[in-house]
Order: structure tokens, then C-alpha cells, then sequence
């Protein structure tokens, strides 16, 4: 079972996004802390993937990256996250 999905898309305004979407959600366990590094890793690895198929790859730079939004609930579970390259 995936603990995450990733949904990788652009802007109209050329700043690429990844929305990771958490299975059940994660809290403030060990494991939970494991998983959000896992699939912040992956969202990055992904959007890059994206620049690269979608531009010369000699036009790809060091990314920034910062979480723009998070979806968390009552229960202080995150549920989803926003990254986009800055």
C-alpha cells in the first residue's frame, strides 16, 4: 500500500507544483516523520522530472523549493501538502 500520491502539474505562470496527498493521513510519529521526507524527496525528484521532460535539460538550475500550502485537520494530522519550485 502507498502511503502517498503525487500530482505533479504547472501554473499558467511557469512555476511547477506537486500536491502530496497522504493516505490516512500522517501525525507526529517517528514513521509519520519518515514518510513526509520520503514523499517531500519524491515531489521534488518530481517536478524536476517534469522541467526536464518539458525543456532542455541544460535549462534546469539548482531548485528552491517551499511548501505552499498543507492540508491538516482538527485531529493535527496532515493530510496534504503543496510544494512548488521558488
Amino acid at each position: 500500500m502507498e502511503d502517498y500520491k503525487l500530482n505533479t502539474y504547472a501554473n499558467g505562470f511557469g512555476i511547477w507544483h506537486c500536491e502530496i496527498t497522504y493516505s490516512g493521513g500522517i501525525g507526529n510519529t517517528g514513521q509519520a516523520e519518515a514518510i513526509a521526507a520520503k514523499s517531500m524527496r519524491a515531489a521534488k525528484r518530481a517536478i524536476r522530472r517534469a522541467i526536464v521532460e518539458r525543456m532542455k535539460p541544460k535549462q534546469t538550475r539548482r531548485l528552491r523549493y517551499e511548501i505552499i500550502s498543507s492540508d491538516d485537520c482538527a485531529s493535527n494530522h496532515c493530510h496534504g501538502l503543496t510544494i512548488a519550485e521558488a
